[in-house]
């Protein structure tokens, strides 16, 4: 764990190696800013004594030197003010942009990653994550590092030059306490790293069950579980600081710790001033530089318990977010890809294996299926048996361990994701929906589409005349996951979206499956249209949907049990045979 904060701070830098002419420059204000601040003491010392010399001797009223060191001080202020404006400005447009880079950069990896990680992730974990890690960074850079560290850090270092030039003996007074501080706290914030790192994964269960929940709100209030949800979110709030709490308590002793070494340096310092003054070795202006200088650099050590602490618990928070970037991309371009060019001849699957945990446990095992362009193909079998596995394959949501799946001989790993994707369409069992308006929701995935087309698709759908009773018609926000619409328009949204797309491959998994006898039959006739000249697999456990696909692929424990026509497989396929005999004697 010693090695993890070095190379998060190493990481935090990278993201700054693109602006070292702004770091430079902030550099160079503050320590302006901080050089004319530490000036005022010695300005002030040339006054009180002047003053002290024309109290104990008279003489002239030194005017002249009480004119000089007011207006000394003015200047010096000013431009110190000044210069801590233009840099705490500064200081804040470098740190929203780092953490505005982090942010964009998690969140683009979050979106590249692989079906397979998102489907074993929190998707509200992910997100807090990702927000909470960037805050974080921004807290680090703008407060913790840029208005807590370095300015005090100047300032002690010019004190402590400007005493070690005065009197050695004041400089090693103020010196002596930082290195005993730090090794008399190393092991208990050593302790706080690793109860922060439980702390974060406490709270980001906190906030996972909140999404949950959340997202399934209406389900809540039909079990009037609201009650229930409430108290269990709090009972793990509460866990969570419990926890915290205990981090808390460590810090509390490196707080008294950091009290009793601050304190005994001040008093170390302020005797030993009087004791030279007593000695006839310094003035009384020398005496309130060494207490003025030593109250300027004590000022890191008397925030360094709370600075550390925060330092910290935001650090865990960004080595979150650099986890979610540090996870590997399972599928990928490779170098060189190409374009997928368009289909024309046939799509096959050759040898094809796939396990979801790389083990022996196949999913897909030896498929050997050859769909010729233009065609329609049915993936019919009990649940578990492959079908969504098969594809998943085909869109490269995940890559095959064994085998290949070839479009007109090319390997699908060897284009691009992009093209491939753009020539497949998908309406899925459950339609996922952006809380935006109908027509982005049909236009998603789509640049320069006229209104007219989208009204096209959305008519071959029979989604049209729903859509015109809306609120604002196709102007409607249709809420979170469409949440305003019933389960059957936001399937039909779901097939408009797919004619829009006009894909050389349509993909269809149990389409019609939420929509009632009615809409079905209308909606299979639109989809009859649609599947015309076009590659299309249908996924189906209802058999009357598929019988006059021109091939069926019955799966059965991963593997293809068989292929052929709707009447072939009644007497090949004791699967199908079974499946068809069940369906139609529930329908009789």
């Amino acid at each position: 764990m010693q090695d993890k904060k070095p190379s998060t701070l190493i990481r935090i830098a990278s993201f700054l190696k693109d602006r070292k002419k702004t770091i430079f420059f902030l550099l160079f204000l503050i320590t302006v800013s901080q050089v004319a601040n530490i000036s005022v003491p010695f300005i002030s010392k040339i006054l009180i004594d002047s003053l002290t010399k024309f109290i104990k001797t008279g003489g002239t009223l030194p005017l002249s030197t009480l004119g000089y060191c007011s207006l000394g001080i003015l200047a010096v202020t000013l431009v110190s003010n000044m210069m801590q404006s233009s840099y705490n400005y500064k200081l804040f447009q470098i740190s929203t942009k780092t953490e505005d880079d982090i942010k964009n950069r998690a969140f683009q990896k979050y979106m590249d990653l692989h079906s397979l990680f998102h489907h074993g992730a929190s998707s509200g974990q992910i997100i807090g994550r990702i927000d909470r890690g960037a805050t974080s960074l921004y807290t680090i850079l703008y407060d913790i590092i840029g208005q807590n560290f370095i300015p005090p850090i100047i300032i002690f270092i010019a004190s402590f030059t400007a005493l070690l030039y005065s009197n050695i003996w004041i400089a090693l007074a103020i010196l002596i306490p930082f290195p005993i501080y730090i090794l008399a706290t190393r092991k208990i914030a050593n302790k706080i790293y690793l109860i922060e790192q439980k702390v974060n994964d406490a709270f980001e269960g906190v906030s996972k069950e909140m999404y949950d929940v959340a997202g399934n709100i209406l389900t809540v209030k039909k079990f009037s579980q609201e009650a229930t949800e409430t108290e269990s979110n709090y009972n793990m709030l509460i866990d969570a600081r419990m926890i915290q709490d205990e981090a808390e308590r460590l810090w509390e002793r490196v707080e008294n710790i950091q009290s009793v070494i601050s304190t005994t340096g001040k008093v170390a310092v302020l005797g030993l001033s009087a004791w030279f003054v007593l000695q006839g070795t310094a003035t009384i202006g020398q005496f309130v530089l060494y207490v003025t200088l030593q109250n300027m650099a004590y000022q890191p050590l008397s925030n360094i318990g709370s600075l550390f602490t925060r330092l910290r618990r935001n650090m865990t928070r960004v080595d979150r977010v650099f986890a979610v970037l540090d996870e590997p991309l399972n599928v990928t371009d490779i170098p060189g890809a190409t374009n997928l060019p368009l289909l024309q001849k046939q799509i096959e699957f050759k040898n094809v294996s796939f396990s979801y945990h790389s083990d022996d446990q196949y999913a897909l095992k030896d498929i050997n299926v050859l769909i010729p362009a233009g065609s329609t193909c049915a993936l019919v079998g009990r649940s578990g048996s492959g079908k969504t596995t098969f594809i998943n394959l085909l869109l490269r949501s995940y890559d095959a361990d064994k085998g290949q799946i070839l479009i007109d001989g090319i390997d699908i790993k060897t284009v691009t994701q992009a093209s491939l994707r753009s020539q497949i369409a998908v309406v899925p069992q459950e339609v996922d929906l952006f809380s935006r308006t109908v027509t982005d929701n049909i236009a998603y995935g789509q640049t320069n589409v006229t209104k007219q087309k989208i009204q096209n698709a959305a008519k071959t759908a029979l989604a049209h005349e729903f859509i015109l009773k809306l609120e604002n018609g196709y102007e409607t926000v249709v809420g979170e996951r469409g949440i305003k619409l019933s389960g059957g328009e936001r399937q039909r949204i779901g097939i408009a979206r797919a004619v829009l797309r006009d894909p050389k491959i349509l993909i269809l998994d149990e389409a019609t499956s939420h929509l009632d006898t009615e809409s079905e039959q209308i909606i299979t006739r639109a989809t009859d249209a649609l599947v015309k000249n076009r590659t299309s697999l249908i996924i189906a456990h209802r058999l009357s949907t598929v019988i006059h696909a021109d091939k069926i692929l019955v799966f059965n424990d991963g593997t293809i049990e068989a292929m052929g026509t709707h009447s072939e497989l009644l007497h090949s396929s004791k699967t199908y045979a079974r499946l068809h005999s069940l369906q139609f004697e529930e329908e009789d």
